[in-house]
C-alpha cells in the first residue's frame, strides 16, 4: 500500500487517543504527551500507521518479546504486556502469520493461558529464554522476518535494565539487547512498543529524550549513573499510555488498512482478558496488587479506549455519503 492511500486522519486519532495519560500517582506522570511528540517528531507517519503497514504484508514469522516479573513483587509478571502481545498475536495469525511469543521461564505459564482462552491461537508458540541465553537470542536473531518488543525493557547506554523508577531487573529479567540489535542489522524489521521509555525502541529517541524529560531518567537512582531510558534502537517505536493499549492500537491499525472490522479488539475481550489475567497472577503494574487494572487504569477504562479504536476504525470504513439536509 502507498503510504499516500492510508487514512492520516483516523491514524492521526488513534495516536492521539493512545497517548491520553491516565495513569495513577504511583508511576511517573507528565511524560505521555512530550514522549509522543518527540517520537512523532522524527517519525514521517503516524506511529500505529508505521507499526501497522510493518505488518500488514505477506505472510512472515513475527517474533513477539514481552513479560515484565519481579520476584516478590510481580512472581509471574504485569498484566501490561502480556494481554497486548496475546490480542496482537492473535490478530497475526488470523491474517496469515506465523507467530512466537519469548518471554522468561516464570512469566510463561500466564501468556499461554491467555492464548488458550482465545480463539485461533493454537499455533502461536510461547518460548522461554534464560537470562543469559546469548546463544538463544543469536539463533532466534536469524530465524524471524518480524521483531517486536511490547513492554520489554532494554538496556540503557551502559547496557543494563531498568524499572521505570530506577531499580535494576538485571538480575532476574533477560536483557533481550543482542536478539534485537542482531535482527536490526541483518535487516529484519524490528518494532518497539512502550509506555515509559525504558523499553526497546526508545533508542531512536534516547538523546532527546534526555534532553526534554531528563527527571524521569532517574539518573540519580540508577547505580550505574546511565539512567533508565533505553538506549536500544528499532525500526519503528510506538509510544502509549500502556503497552497494551499500544498493541491494540496496532491490531486497529491492521483492520483499518485491510478494511476488516471484525479484526479490532473487542470492549468485551479486554474485560475478560483482564480478568483471566489476575485468575493467572498477573500483577497490576500501577499498585503492585492482584487486580484488573493495568498500570493505575481501571479495566472499564481500559475497555472504553478499546470501544473508541473499534469506532475509530468503523467510521472511518464507512462509505462516504453526500448529507441531505
Amino acid at each position: 500500500m502507498n503510504t499516500s492511500d492510508i487514512d492520516h486522519i483516523a491514524f492521526d486519532n488513534i495516536d492521539r487517543l493512545i497517548n491520553v495519560e491516565m495513569r495513577s500517582g504511583t508511576l511517573p506522570r507528565g511524560l505521555k504527551w512530550p514522549m509522543y511528540e518527540i517520537a512523532r517528531h522524527h517519525a514521517t507517519l503516524p506511529l500505529v500507521a508505521s507499526a501497522a503497514l510493518a505488518l500488514n504484508r505477506a505472510p512472515a514469522r513475527v517474533l513477539i518479546a514481552s513479560g515484565a516479573a519481579v520476584p516478590g513483587h510481580m512472581p509471574v509478571g504485569e498484566n501490561d504486556g502480556p494481554i497486548g502481545s496475546v490480542v496482537l498475536a492473535q490478530a497475526l495469525s488470523r491474517i496469515g502469520h506465523q507467530v512466537t511469543i519469548v518471554t522468561d521461564p516464570v512469566a510463561a505459564p500466564p501468556f499461554r493461558g491467555l492464548l488458550n482462552s482465545l480463539d485461533r491461537c493454537a499455533g502461536i508458540q510461547v518460548l522461554e529464554i534464560g537470562l543469559s541465553d546469548t546463544d538463544l537470542q543469536r539463533r532466534l536473531s536469524a530465524e524471524f522476518d518480524i521483531y517486536c518488543a511490547i513492554e520489554r525493557l532494554g538496556g540503557n547506554p551502559n547496557g543494563i535494565i531498568y524499572g521505570a523508577t530506577g531499580v535494576s531487573r538485571a538480575p532476574h529479567r533477560a536483557n533481550l539487547d543482542l536478539l534485537f540489535n542482531l535482527a536490526r542489522e541483518r535487516g529484519a524489521i524490528t518494532i518497539g512498543i512502550g509506555d515509559g521509555g525504558n523499553e526497546i525502541g526508545f533508542g531512536n529517541v534516547h538523546g532527546e529524550m534526555m534532553a526534554r524529560l531528563p527527571e524521569f531518567a532517574f539518573c540519580d537512582r540508577t547505580p550505574c549513573g546511565g539512567g533508565v531510558y533505553s538506549a536500544v534502537k528499532t525500526d519503528i517505536l510506538l509510544v502509549a499510555n500502556t503497552s497494551n493499549m499500544g498493541a491494540h492500537a496496532v491490531v486497529a491499525g491492521l483492520a483499518l488498512l485491510r478494511n476488516d472490522p471484525p479484526l479490532c479488539h473487542t470492549a468485551e475481550q479486554e474485560i475478560a482478558l483482564a480478568h483471566i489475567g489476575v485468575g493467572l497472577g498477573l500483577i497490576d503494574g500501577g499498585s503492585g496488587e492482584l487486580r484488573a487494572w493495568c498500570d493505575g487504569v481501571p479495566p472499564a477504562a481500559n475497555a472504553a479506549v478499546v470501544e473508541l479504536l473499534r469506532t475509530i476504525v468503523t467510521q472511518a470504513l464507512l462509505p462516504v455519503q453526500p448529507r441531505r439536509f
